[in-house]
């Protein structure tokens, strides 16, 4: 009975998210036009992101918790490859699942969850891409209209028929472990520009 649920709950979540997107409007910058790359986002961009690239071939890691459960099923559904874990639990399961697609899909990673503190940079996302031997790319979201949860990460909800800006960073390399504290730095000078330039946008 709980698999019947689970697979009813799959196919309704799947298709709302999917109704949801076809009365979004996506701008978008500057998506990377060589592939696979690692793309990093901050979690509370989860859905945005996964509106945005639905069908395509990535591989996402989500967390192997229960509410991991909820996120993992939906988005198979909606033409994602799914690796179970995170930084906190299966972390080394989980690196090993991504770097057996990283040759044939991109790669995408939340560094701050799946608890964050908000916008830590866990260290898993350097690795991967030095491991898997791909570039990093940022993906920041710009959105008019959505809900904003009180839950940890401030977990963002579009409106429906809301103007979206999704913007990719250029590509950060790290190519040795020399490079890591390097990248780390880029990636969120990137992020806290984009955050700058966002609220200015507001004002």
């Amino acid at each position: 009975m709980a698999k019947l649920w689970r697979s009813v709950y799959n196919t309704l979540a799947a298709g709302l998210l999917h109704l949801l997107k076809c009365t979004l409007r996506f701008e978008v910058i500057n998506q990377p036009t060589q592939e696979p790359v690692v793309y990093a986002f901050w979690h509370r961009n989860l859905l945005y992101c996964t509106l945005l690239r639905a069908g395509d071939k990535i591989a996402v890691m989500v967390s192997a918790s229960k509410d991991g459960e909820l996120i993992a099923g939906p988005i198979k559904r909606l033409g994602y490859t799914v690796v179970r874990g995170s930084s906190s639990r299966q972390g080394s399961q989980a690196l090993k699942g991504m770097l057996r697609y990283a040759k044939t899909h991109s790669l995408a990673i939340t560094p701050d969850g799946p608890k964050g503190p908000v916008g830590t940079v866990h260290p898993g996302l350097f690795q991967l891409a030095l491991l898997a031997k791909i570039p990093i790319v940022i993906v920041t979201i710009d959105s008019k209209r959505e809900w904003i949860f009180s839950s940890w990460d401030r977990f963002r909800l579009p409106k429906p028929f809301t103007k979206i800006k999704a913007e990719y960073s250029e590509p950060i390399y790290v190519r040795n472990k020399a490079d890591i504290a390097g990248a780390k730095e880029q990636f969120i000078g990137y992020l806290e520009a984009k955050e700058q330039e966002y609220k200015r946008n507001l004002s």
